[in-house]
């Protein structure tokens, strides 16, 4: 049975944010970024029930942050086009800064239209939108528009990669290095399964994610008025219900790889095929790895982020307590039937001295399964509180009085 605690504490508790969980098991964000994302894998279970024939494979369950499969997770290996996850992630985060918008124009450079491998056959000299750009790449995987987003953040590709590289790290991507932004063959450039899951998390949680890929075909029309037809290469984004997103790969080197996620009844596996023979290989194994998740596992929600959890003094403010709640939800992850729930413990200040931010953590939610810590979550205002000035003082006196 659920067993909830409360117990107060002096101060303001010191915890992770929502956005800097210590491991796997912690959460990972939905795309509606209910969680945060992972750090460090804290288990690699292997299902015997599934074959898997590709050289590497991980599936993971999103909202729970559970870990259900891996084969040979951390293995070092080319993931050709898979490197454009994070590709995306670094524009994302150009986009989530204000560095740039939808709306903005690029120049094509000669060394971007000139790409090869799969492209979107951009003209040189001429512009295009971010938005059209972001969709050839998420949409056909293209590498001329890859290179055109990266000399666009970073002046030029190689700056670009040291951006990746960096966000890689502080991800704790520790299988990984990046040396271009499209995965087109080159020395050095490897990932892991166990990585591609990472920053797969991580590029969920961005309000862009999912715009564009849902869409399987689509006509690009250049400045010129030609017309490329652009189709998706991630086949499940068509005959996979749930599908809302992937990222296909293919070199010689490399092999056919696939990272694939879809949502079914709260529940979002991410499975990740690095290796296999064929492409009908990798969406079959991608298929029967997500599979495995929606036939034999329930996603239940035990903290959710729109319940109070209580009330926290406030200090030297303009209101005296203010309502708190859980910074994101929280979801177990049980085999069907299973009725057991994990224990969570509450803990709130005594109280806290204003100014305080709306992410400010004044408590800590602590879930715990057979005796093992899986997630700590913030507990925050969710409303920034200002502190008093010397008119509300003088306010508060006048009425005191008044009464």
């Amino acid at each position: 049975m659920k067993r909830i605690i409360v117990a107060g504490i002096c101060g303001i508790v010191a915890v992770a944010g929502a956005f800097s969980l210590p491991n796997f098991a912690q959460g990972v964000p939905s795309v509606s970024a209910d969680a945060g994302f992972i750090t460090e894998i804290s288990a690699k279970p292997v299902d015997k029930t599934l074959n898997i024939t590709a050289k590497s494979a991980f599936l993971m369950e999103a909202n729970s942050g559970k870990v259900l499969f891996s084969k040979d997770a951390d293995k070092q290996l080319p993931i050709a086009s898979m490197v454009k996850v994070m590709t995306l992630a670094v524009i994302y985060d150009a986009l989530d800064a204000g560095q740039i918008k939808m709306t903005d124009e690029v120049m094509i450079s000669r060394n971007a239209s000139g790409m090869g491998g799969s492209q979107a056959f951009l003209d040189f000299d001429v512009t295009y939108t971010v938005e059209e750009l972001i969709k050839s790449i998420i949409i056909a995987s293209a590498n001329d528009s890859c290179v055109a987003m990266a000399e666009l953040i970073a002046g030029n590709e190689d700056d670009f990669v040291v951006k990746m590289n960096e966000l890689a790290a502080r991800l704790g991507m520790k299988n990984t290095n990046y040396v271009n932004c499209t995965g087109l063959p080159a020395a050095g450039g490897v990932s892991s399964a166990e990585d591609c899951a990472k920053v797969y998390a991580y590029i969920m949680k961005s309000p862009h994610y999912g715009l564009f890929n849902h869409i399987w075909m689509y006509d690009l029309t250049h400045p010129s008025g030609r017309v490329t037809g652009l189709t998706n290469t991630n086949r499940h984004a068509r005959f996979y219900q749930g599908s809302d997103g992937g990222k296909t790969g293919f070199t010689s080197e490399s092999g056919h790889c696939i990272t694939a996620t879809a949502s079914r009844r709260h529940l979002r596996p991410v499975a990740v095929i690095i290796g296999a023979g064929d492409s009908k290989t990798r969406f079959d194994e991608s298929r029967a790895l997500m599979d495995y998740v929606f036939d034999n596992y329930d996603n239940r929600l035990v903290v959710s982020s729109g319940e109070s959890v209580g009330n926290v003094k406030v200090r030297k403010a303009v209101v005296e307590k203010v309502e708190v709640f859980p910074s994101m939800n929280f979801y177990d992850l049980v085999k069907k039937g299973d009725k057991d729930q994990p224990n969570i413990n509450v803990e709130l200040a005594g109280s806290v001295k204003a100014p305080v931010g709306k992410t400010d953590a004044v408590g800590k939610i602590i879930v715990t399964e057979d005796g093992k810590v899986v997630s700590e979550i913030d507990i925050v205002t969710g409303t920034d509180i200002r502190a008093m000035n010397y008119f509300d003082a003088l306010r508060k006196v006048v009425n005191k009085f008044k009464l």
